[in-house]
């Protein structure tokens, strides 16, 4: 099955393309081939940020970087990783020594204060973007946020490649995307995952709240839900209950235990609609 993102506007430094059927497709391999021969540099679209020399790793996907304002902690934003040990050490391969630019593309600071953030990283002939080649290499998944999801079109295309490919973390068993079988799901609770599935109903409450769900129980089987004050940006995006029903789906968040197993998600770059394809893999 093929990727259909809708509801998000390109973000790579080019045009943006119409959202069809085959978008996911040839959206990813234009930029990959490009990319992966050098031929062209890719870089996020924002605002360009703060710069400063790599001075060490403090968690898997977070830096530290010595700006003339003094030291700065960076989480990369967008990206998550189930495999913190092999991303951290490829990243501090990568930064060791270098400089690091920053590029905003949404919220700049979390609860933490640390930025939030597309990482650039100086290379021989240009940038390298981390998120870009962390996606790219299996080393990361992508978990954009409401407010930081400007670059998720064409990750989410990279990490699609990345699976097909089986590289990295797409290699192992234990994080494969899951399918929607609540029993299996209810192993998955209390951490970040990727799940696919049908979607037998989708509704939206008189309180705006919608629920897509996967089984027949709603109190026991898997279950996606959106929040009332987040609907609009489903609606808006074509993401309507009716064009839900019956679709298969890709949806990823933290699996929470509420009437069974379920994920909540607040904006529709959570969401892929997938098309029938007699080439698509099984989740497990």
């Amino acid at each position: 099955m093929r990727a259909t993102h809708t509801g998000a506007v390109p973000s790579s430094g080019q045009a943006a393309r119409p959202v069809g059927d085959n978008y996911g497709d040839n959206y990813g391999a234009d930029y990959g081939a490009d990319y992966g021969a050098g031929q062209a540099t890719l870089r996020p679209d924002g605002e360009s940020g703060e710069r400063g020399r790599f001075v060490a790793m403090s968690g898997a996907l977070t830096l530290t970087i010595e700006t003339e304002a003094g030291p700065l902690e960076v989480r990369l934003a967008e990206v998550d990783t189930p495999i913190p040990d092999e991303t951290r050490a490829w990243l501090a391969d990568q930064v060791a020594g270098r400089d690091v630019e920053l590029v905003y593309s949404g919220l700049r600071r979390d609860r933490y204060d640390r930025a939030l953030a597309q990482v650039l990283v100086s290379g021989d002939a240009a940038a390298d973007w981390l998120q870009y080649r962390l996606v790219e290499a299996g080393l990361a998944r992508v978990m954009s946020h409401a407010d930081n999801q400007a670059q998720a079109p064409i990750l989410l295309m990279t990490e699609a490649r990345a699976r097909r490919d089986r590289r990295g973390l797409w290699a192992r068993p234990d994080h494969q995307v899951r399918d929607t079988h609540p029993d299996a799901r209810a192993q998955d609770v209390g951490s970040a995952q990727i799940v696919e599935g049908r979607v037998l109903e989708a509704v939206r409450l008189n309180s705006g709240r919608i629920y897509l769900n996967f089984g027949s129980d709603y109190r026991t089987d898997f279950t996606v839900r959106i929040d009332a004050p987040d609907s609009q940006a489903f609606l808006d995006a074509g993401l309507t209950p009716e064009a839900m029903t019956g679709r298969r789906v890709r949806v990823r968040g933290w699996l929470s235990d509420e009437n069974g197993p379920m994920i909540v998600i607040d904006h529709p770059a959570r969401i892929e609609l997938l098309e029938e394809d007699a080439a698509a893999s099984q989740p497990r």
